[in-house]
């Protein structure tokens, strides 16, 4: 399966590239990891702008795009004390995202592989016993949606304040602690595709103990990644 991957956007425009004809042609699904917001390059009223469009993207092609809730985005909708938040527009922010709220997703899978924003552990679905679901993603989602936000939001058991934590939610946690305690459902899914992390080279495809993460987010935030869930890839052990 080819999975056309775009991570945190931050007001960027390089994600239009990937609903060209020719690149739409190529991709059976197209994959936003979240953080749309929150540049400081490209300041306002263009990042709202940009999401809506990114929002328009979705509602054109719904069977073919996910579109990824960030930590950048939640603090509009949730606790507003953490991300660069733009004060000066947050209601207007507030009120793009909150209007098109049905459109995001926390977590989506393709081909055995788990897409979010900065990744699933097993101690955060544990805590929350979100473990214990029959169907963990639907849980997740579902939470989400029932406007529960604030257990995706940073803390209170996040114990680093960089979201380096095996506490930390899907929106924060980190690689190092993601790898070292990542939620596969016991061997079901092949590993994590996240953002949120600017590393490089990017993409930077991690291993640690049998599991697997793809982190994809770059410092210039231009990255579009051209998954194939079926082609062999170089793996790092971290």
């Amino acid at each position: 399966m080819k999975i056309t991957v775009i991570p945190d956007v931050h007001g960027t425009h390089h994600w239009e590239k990937a609903f060209e004809p020719e690149e739409l042609a190529k991709t059976d699904a197209i994959v936003f990891l979240g953080d749309y917001v929150d540049s400081w390059d490209n300041r306002q009223p263009d990042q709202m702008e940009n999401l809506q469009a990114i929002f328009e993207a979705k509602k054109k092609y719904p069977d073919k795009v996910t579109v990824l809730m960030g930590n950048h985005d939640l603090s509009y909708i949730s606790d507003p004390y953490v991300s660069d938040h733009q004060w000066d527009y947050a209601t207007e922010i507030w009120s793009i995202i909150n209007y098109n709220i049905e459109l995001f997703d926390m977590v989506t899978e393709f081909d055995g592989w788990l897409f979010s924003h900065a990744g699933i552990t097993k101690t955060w679905l544990s805590i929350y016993g979100i473990d214990k679901a029959t169907d963990v993603l639907a849980e997740i989602n579902g939470i989400f949606h029932a406007g529960r936000y604030k257990i995706f939001d940073f803390g209170p058991y996040c114990t680093n304040s960089y979201g380096d934590s095996i506490y930390s939610p899907p929106t924060w946690v980190r690689p190092r602690s993601l790898l070292s305690d990542m939620w596969t459902a016991d061997g079901k899914y092949k590993g994590q595709v996240v953002g949120h992390t600017e590393i490089r080279p990017n993409p930077c495809f991690l291993t640690k103990n049998g599991n697997r993460a793809i982190i994809v987010d770059s410092p210039e935030h231009d990255c579009i990644f051209h998954f194939d869930t079926e082609a062999e890839y170089t793996w790092k052990e971290m």
